[in-house]
């Protein structure tokens, strides 16, 4: 492995120390904070880079819950950091188009016959072209903030995904520990049948192939929970801090509603339909911007020096600079910006189709996978664990063997298995359904009331 070389170290040390003594305060993001916080009740914060930032509402000493890792993330995540910094190039722009020129001062100086003169122009098209690329700007920072606000609910779907892939991750390890001691008891007494003669070769080496795979998907599973947790640690913002641990979470009620005020309430709440909305109009004013671009005019003072000897004096006069549009009226510059509006109306249509697939998607996969897990618990795991219970009572009174018991306890463990990936899915779909509705999903107490009871915009 190549190590850093220390005078590599030391220049990068200086220029850390560089940038920090250069660096101005943090990148004011409290637009974007506050409307993620309406969303989803989590704020942003913009900290140095390279530093991880604890919130005081994370308490890492018990494990992290899935709320604290949301948080974590939108403080610490790199990527989403790195896309806040747009908010301060587009503050930089707004500015930069509120300044005024500065006026043109130029001098002839005296060269044999050549008298002295002087003039001083000002650009007075700033007059009308200073608010119209002011607005422009304006609407452009807050496209630029709507756009950062889907960011951070981006990332709040992937972090609630990795979350529950880890959940399930660390159930399947519990299963599959449980089934290699099931298997391995199954072959033991499948062994000691075939010693007494009771079953055959080919069963008792069934039995031992069967535990050899219980093993293999042991080991699987420990990999795949590692991975799971190393991918959440990432998205937390957490790749070379201390990884806490997670905390054991029950799965959200997956209650959807109804898709047609779901989908009313996204059409309100999305922030990337916002952003496509500002980019329209804006659009719209740049039009009108490079119309008025055609047109300049410079207002100027001039002086030079008349006649000669004793009678040399200084005059005075103002100065008149017009651009008669002829030949170039910005034809180019005006037909860039209608092509400009009609792309950002055709944008803000494939926002809006891509919003309503969102929305009815997230919605079916969630009410499928809510469905799928009541079936589980209510229809498939009762009888199973049932089947055990009488299996075991069976054993006990000498009515069955033992493998008779192992056998049923297998069903069960492996239909507990496949309602933990039911239980996943809910948690999946839900954290897409909240992503495509741009808000926290909030479920009312009373579940006979009507859906728009149950759901709210925070």
């Amino acid at each position: 492995m190549n190590h850093p070389s220390i005078a590599s170290l030391v220049v990068l040390a200086g220029a850390v120390a560089a940038w920090g003594g250069c660096a101005t305060a943090p990148n004011d993001v409290r637009q974007v904070s506050t409307g993620l916080e309406q969303r989803s009740g989590h704020s942003v914060s913009n900290g140095p880079p390279g530093e991880v930032a604890w919130p005081i509402t994370v308490t890492p000493a018990d494990g992290l819950s899935e709320d604290e890792l949301v948080t974590l993330a939108l403080w610490n995540n790199a990527a989403f950091q790195e896309s806040l910094a747009d908010l301060g190039l587009s503050r930089a722009d707004l500015v930069q188009a509120g300044m005024l020129p500065n006026p043109t001062l130029s001098m002839l100086f005296p060269v044999g016959a050549k008298p002295f003169e002087l003039t001083a122009r000002y650009p007075l098209e700033i007059l009308w072209l200073r608010p119209k690329r002011v607005t422009a700007a304006r609407l452009d920072y807050e496209r630029t903030a709507q756009r950062l606000v889907q960011s951070g609910l981006d990332l709040i779907r992937d972090v609630r995904v990795a979350f529950a892939d880890v959940a399930l991750a660390n159930q399947r390890l519990q299963l599959a520990q449980a089934t290699v001691t099931l298997n391995q008891q199954i072959a033991d007494q499948a062994d000691a049948r075939f010693r007494s003669g009771e079953a055959s070769e080919l069963e008792a080496g069934n039995a031992r192939v069967d535990v050899l795979q219980a093993r293999e998907q042991l080991a699987r599973a420990r990999h795949e929970a590692r991975v799971g947790n190393e991918r959440l640690r990432s998205l937390a913002g957490l790749s070379f801090a201390q990884w806490p641990g997670l905390q054991d979470s029950t799965a959200p009620s997956g209650f959807a509603g109804d898709a047609g005020l779901l989908l009313t309430n996204a059409l309100h709440a999305r922030p990337d339909l916002r952003a496509a909305e500002i980019g329209l109009e804006a659009a719209g004013k740049r039009i009108g911007l490079a119309r008025a671009e055609t047109f300049t005019l410079a207002a100027g003072i001039n002086g030079k020096d008349v006649g000669s000897g004793a009678k040399e004096e200084f005059l005075v006069g103002p100065a008149l600079e017009l651009a008669v549009p002829i030949l170039n009226q910005n034809q180019g510059g005006v037909s860039q910006a209608r092509a400009r509006f009609e792309k950002a109306a055709r944008q803000y249509f494939t926002v809006r189709d891509r919003i309503a697939l969102d929305v009815r998607e997230a919605h079916a996969r969630l009410v499928q996978a809510q469905e799928s897990v009541d079936q589980w618990r209510q229809q498939i795991l009762p009888p199973l664990e049932e089947s055990v219970k009488r299996a075991e009572t069976a054993y006990a009174a000498g009515n069955v063997t033992y493998l008779f018991v192992l056998e049923n306890s297998r069903k069960l463990s492996d239909a507990r298995a496949k309602a933990a990936a039911a239980t996943a899915d809910v948690r999946r779909a839900r954290a897409e359904l909240e992503r495509a509705i741009g808000a926290r999903l909030e479920v009312g107490a009373d579940s006979n009331r009507s859906a728009s009871a149950h759901y709210e915009i925070q």
